[in-house]
C-alpha cells in the first residue's frame, strides 16, 4: 500500500516589495492596553512604537518591506514589548533599558544573506521588558506554539 504524497507546507516569511508599496512613516501605540501587529502588513521605512503601561506585540515574520534599510524605534514605559523577526533579515539592535530589560535572542547566526534587507531596531525602556527574538517562521515548533496561543485567546 502506498500513501499519497504529502504537500509541502506553505513557506512563511517576509515579502520584498517595491519602494513605492511601503509608507515613509508609521507606527502604533499601546496606552494601558494591548496592541498587536501581525500577518501581512507593510513595514514603513520608519516605524515608531510607543508602549505605556501596556503590551505591544510586533510580528515581522510575514511583513512586507522594501529593499534597503528600515528602522524601528521603540519607547516603553512600564510595559512589555515583544518583537519577532524572521531569521532571513539582517538586524542591528541597540537599546538602553532603565530599571528593566532588553533581551535579544539571535536564533541561528548567519541565516541572512549579505544583500538581505537591513532592519535597525532602537529601543529604550523605563521599568519595561523589551524582547526581540529571531525566529524561523517555518519551523514546526514555532508554528504550533503560535496556533496554540491563538486557540487560547
Amino acid at each position: 500500500m502506498t500513501l499519497p504524497p504529502v504537500p509541502a507546507p506553505d513557506l512563511i516569511g517576509p515579502v520584498l516589495v517595491h519602494e513605492s508599496a511601503v509608507p515613509r512613516n508609521g507606527g502604533t501605540t499601546a496606552l494601558m492596553s494591548k496592541s498587536t501587529r501581525d500577518g501581512e502588513w507593510p513595514l514603513p521605512r520608519l516605524f515608531r512604537a510607543l508602549c505605556v503601561m501596556g503590551e505591544l506585540d510586533l510580528d515581522l515574520t510575514r511583513v512586507r518591506l522594501a529593499p534597503g534599510v528600515s528602522d524601528i524605534e521603540i519607547a516603553a514605559f512600564m510595559g512589555q514589548v515583544n518583537v519577532r523577526v524572521p531569521q532571513n533579515l539582517r538586524v542591528e539592535c541597540h537599546g538602553e533599558p532603565v530599571l528593566g530589560e532588553l533581551k535579544v535572542r539571535w536564533g541561528q547566526a548567519g541565516a541572512a544573506l549579505p544583500d538581505a534587507p537591513l532592519l535597525r531596531i532602537r529601543a529604550g525602556g523605563w521599568m519595561s521588558s523589551i524582547i526581540i527574538s529571531m525566529v524561523d517562521p517555518n519551523a514546526a515548533r514555532w508554528r504550533d506554539a503560535r496556533k496554540r496561543a491563538r486557540r487560547e485567546r
